[in-house]
C-alpha cells in the first residue's frame, strides 16, 4: 500500500531522515528541487518559457530557490520573489539563497510581486508548513498568482498548493491556489486526496527525495491501495461453492425489493458462493424473478425469530439495511442480530438509522461490525453537524471507530476506511456519476461479499470500496456520468 501523510508526520518523517540516518537537509532539498524540476520538464517544456518562482520564508521557499537554480544550470532564468520578513528566514532558504547568488548572480531576489506576464508560476509560499491564516503580502501572493492562471499561466504548486491544509484537504476560502500541477514530496499528502483540497491541487506527481521508505512507513497511519492490490482474492482449483461465502443479505421492506435485489446482486457478483435474502413477504416473487440464483427467506409483521436464527446460522456474513425501513419489525430484526450473530456484520442506510436511536447497542453483540454511513447517517450516529464532519472526514470516522470497536466506512467524495486501531485508508477511485440512489446498497453487498471469503474486516471494507469504486469508474467511462444507475455498477464489478 502507499502511504499518506499528515503536516505533522511528514515533519517527523523529514526529522528521522536528517537525525537518524545522516541525510543532510541541503540534500533532501537538492533532490525535492531536482523532482520539481523534472515534472516541469515533462509537463511544460521550459525552454523559452518566462518563469516566476514566488517562495515565502520557510523551506518550501528554500525549495523554490534551489529550483530557480536547477533551471538557471539550464540556462532558463527565472524571476524569484521571497515574501516576508528576511529575519525569519529558515536556515536552509538562506542558505539556498546564497548559493543561488553566488553561482548566478544575474538571478535577482526580489522581495515584491513583479507587474509581468510569466508562462509558469511556481508557488513555493507555504507548503505542508501552513499553520495560520493566510494575509498580508501572502494574500496577495495567492491572488496574484491566481489571477495570472486566470489569465493563461500554468501554475505549479512544490508539495502542496498554498492555501490547502495537508492533513485534511481543508482550504482557506478565496485565498488558495489553484494548481495545474503539483509535485509531492516523498509522500502523498491526506490534503492531495481529501476535497476540496484535491481540486485545487491538480494532477499530483509523486516524488522520491531520499527518504527512506522505512521511515515514510513508521510515520504513516493513512494509506491508499495501488492500482495492482485492487483485485478479489484468487479462487482456488479445488474448491465448491461454500469455499467463497454464505451471504445473508437482510434488506427490503414492503416496496422496496429493489434495495434488496441491488445488496443481493452486488454480493453475488462480487464472488460471493451463495446468498440468500431475508426480506419482507411482498417481495419474495419480485426477488425470486429478478435474482433466480439467491435464497429467499420472507418475514411478516410478526418475526419468526427461529427461521431468522436459521438464516444466521446458515451464513458467513450478514449485510443489514438497504431498504429495510424504521419500522418495529425492522428494529426487531436488527435488535436479534446484534444480541444472536457472531458473525461479521454490515450495516447500512435504515439499519444506522436504528441503530443511531441507541448507539450502545454496539457495546453488546458479539458480531464483528462493519458500519458504512453517508455524512447524513454519521451525523445521526454521532451528535455532530454535517458541516463539521465533512471539514474532518478521517478524525471523525477514526473516533467513531475507537469508541464502539467497529470498522468504519464514511461515505463521501472520498470514502475513509477507519480501524479501531487508528488505522485510515482512503478510497480515491470513484466518480460524481455513483452519486445515484442504490449505489449505497452495492457496496454493502459488495464488502459483506469480500468479507464472506475470509478477509480481515477492515481490509475487506476498503477492498470493497476500491472494487466498487472502480466499477463506478468503468459505468462512467462507458455511460458517462449522468446516464448511470446504481445497477450498472454492478455491471463493470471485476
Amino acid at each position: 500500500m502507499i502511504p499518506v501523510l499528515t503536516a505533522g508526520k511528514m515533519q517527523e518523517a523529514d526529522r528521522h531522515t536528517i537525525e537518524d540516518t545522516g541525510i543532510p537537509q541541503c540534500v533532501l532539498m537538492e533532490r525535492a528541487a531536482l523532482s520539481a524540476y523534472s515534472v516541469i520538464a515533462e509537463e511544460f517544456d521550459p525552454a523559452g518559457m518566462s518563469v516566476l518562482i514566488v517562495c515565502g520564508p520557510g523551506n518550501n521557499g528554500g525549495d523554490g530557490v534551489a529550483l530557480a537554480r536547477i533551471l538557471s544550470e539550464r540556462d532558463i532564468y527565472p524571476d524569484v520573489v521571497v515574501l516576508g520578513d528576511k529575519d525569519k528566514r529558515s536556515g536552509g532558504l538562506k542558505d539556498q539563497i546564497e548559493l543561488l547568488g553566488r553561482i548566478y548572480p544575474q538571478v535577482e531576489i526580489k522581495d515584491t510581486l513583479p507587474d509581468a506576464v510569466y508562462d509558469l508560476i511556481v508557488d513555493a509560499v507555504f507548503g505542508i508548513s501552513l499553520n495560520r491564516k493566510i494575509e498580508g503580502v501572502f494574500a496577495d501572493a495567492v491572488s496574484y498568482i491566481n489571477k495570472a492562471h486566470g489569465l493563461g499561466a500554468r501554475v505549479l504548486s512544490l508539495d502542496i498548493a498554498t492555501g490547502i491544509d495537508a492533513s485534511n484537504g481543508q482550504i482557506q476560502d478565496d485565498l488558495t491556489v489553484t494548481a495545474d500541477r503539483t509535485v509531492a514530496f516523498g509522500a502523498f499528502k491526506a490534503g492531495h486526496l481529501l476535497f476540496p483540497g484535491a481540486l485545487y491541487s491538480g494532477e499530483v506527481t509523486l516524488k522520491d527525495i531520499g527518504i527512506p521508505a522505512a521511515i515514510m512507513e513508521a510515520n504513516a497511519d493513512i494509506h491508499i491501495f495501488h492500482d495492482s492490490e485492487i483485485a478479489l482474492p484468487p479462487r482456488q482449483p479445488y474448491t465448491n461453492k461454500g469455499s467463497y461465502g454464505k451471504i445473508l443479505t437482510v434488506a427490503g421492506s414492503k416496496g422496496m425489493a429493489g434495495a434488496a435485489i441491488l445488496c443481493a446482486e452486488a454480493a453475488m457478483r462480487s464472488g460471493s458462493g451463495m446468498v440468500r435474502v431475508y426480506t419482507d413477504e411482498s417481495n419474495r416473487q419480485i426477488v425470486q424473478t429478478a435474482l433466480p440464483e439467491a435464497l429467499v427467506t420472507t418475514y411478516d409483521e410478526k418475526i419468526d425469530k427461529d427461521t431468522l436464527q436459521s438464516a444466521i446460522d446458515w451464513c458467513d456474513t450478514i449485510a443489514i439495511g438497504p431498504g429495510l425501513s424504521r419500522s418495529d419489525p425492522a428494529a426487531e430484526i436488527l435488535k436479534y442480530i446484534l444480541s444472536n450473530a457472531d458473525v461479521p456484520l454490515v450495516m447500512d442506510a435504515d439499519a444506522l438509522n436504528i441503530l443511531a436511536k441507541d448507539v450502545d447497542m454496539l457495546a453488546d453483540t458479539k458480531a464483528d461490525i462493519i458500519v458504512t454511513p453517508h455524512l447524513g447517517e454519521m451525523a445521526r450516529l454521532t451528535g455532530i453537524t454535517v458541516e463539521e464532519i465533512s471539514k474532518h472526514l478521517v478524525s471523525t470516522a477514526r473516533d467513531f471507530s475507537k469508541s464502539y470497536g467497529v470498522i468504519t466506512v464514511l461515505k463521501d467524495a472520498r470514502t475513509i476506511i477507519a480501524s479501531p486501531k487508528g488505522d485510515v485508508i482512503i478510497n480515491t477511485n470513484g466518480n460524481n456519476g455513483m452519486a445515484t440512489a442504490g449505489s449505497g446498497d452495492v457496496l454493502t453487498g459488495m464488502i459483506a461479499s469480500v468479507r464472506g471469503r475470509n478477509m480481515d474486516s477492515f481490509m475487506a471494507a476498503a477492498l470493497g470500496c476500491a472494487l466498487h469504486g472502480r466499477a463506478g469508474d468503468e459505468a462512467c467511462a462507458s455511460l458517462g456520468a449522468d446516464h448511470m444507475l446504481a445497477g450498472d455498477i454492478i455491471k463493470y464489478i471485476r
